[in-house]
């Protein structure tokens, strides 16, 4: 079998999981919808690269049977490991800081050397924790109001659970913080980040737990550096 057989059974194999997965497309085929997807889109061109080079070896005659173009091993490598992507999707489990990696605070913890610890590890938000579970977040921004409305006295002494009115995750109009199931798609995952934006939200965490409850116990968080790294 020739590299360019082999080619042509492999964008083959490509098409059909593609429109197995997503459906058909009526514009390009599948494999143009593909690259219109979040984690495909950083590898548009080199997958219209490879869709024309399907089309030449597809719909050109052959000379002296020969094809007129011998496909890479690189476009070879680059299509198999496309077609591993989309038979196994990445998801918010293979993408997430584990819990035990999390830093967190409980409600019974001091506010001050937790804000300190923000401030030397560069962390934006700190979830606050009940029995395994997400109950709040705490940040910089927190902090600030809580001086500023004078509703709340902070000092050394002072602990999350006396703040526990401003800790919750619906606190700020300007900054979200979702649940998600631990099997979401990451293209999904990318959308929520994305959709977010467009209505002039930002989101600061998803916070991952088996089915996505916020009554579950967290198995890891999410952020858009994580999405992005992803792909």
């Amino acid at each position: 079998m020739t590299r360019a057989d082999e080619f042509l059974e492999l964008y083959k194999k490509l098409e059909a999981i593609v429109a197995n997965n997503y459906g058909h497309h009526k514009e390009g085929g599948s494999v143009a919808k593909l690259g219109r997807r979040s984690e495909f889109r950083h590898i548009r061109e080199e997958l219209d690269y490879i869709r024309d080079v399907r089309n030449l070896l597809a719909h050109r005659p052959r000379i002296s049977d020969d094809y007129v173009v011998e496909p890479s091993e690189g476009m070879i490598t680059l299509l198999k490991k496309v077609i591993e992507k989309v038979e196994r999707p990445a998801i918010a489990d293979n993408i997430m800081v584990k819990v035990d990696d999390v830093i967190s605070c409980n409600k019974g913890d001091f506010v001050i050397p937790a804000l300190r610890k923000m401030n030397e590890k560069a962390i934006a938000y700190i979830p606050i924790m009940s029995d395994g579970r997400v109950c709040g977040v705490f940040s910089e921004r927190t902090f600030i109001e809580c001086t500023i409305s004078g509703n709340y006295k902070i000092d050394d002494g002072t602990m999350f659970y006396e703040i526990e009115d401003a800790l919750s995750l619906n606190s700020s109009n300007v900054v979200k913080f979702l649940f998600a199931e631990r099997k979401m798609p990451i293209d999904e995952l990318s959308d929520l980040f994305d959709e977010a934006a467009q209505s002039g939200q930002k989101i600061g965490m998803i916070f991952v737990t088996e089915h996505g409850n916020e009554s579950e116990a967290l198995l890891g968080i999410i952020t858009a550096w994580d999405v992005a790294a992803a792909f």
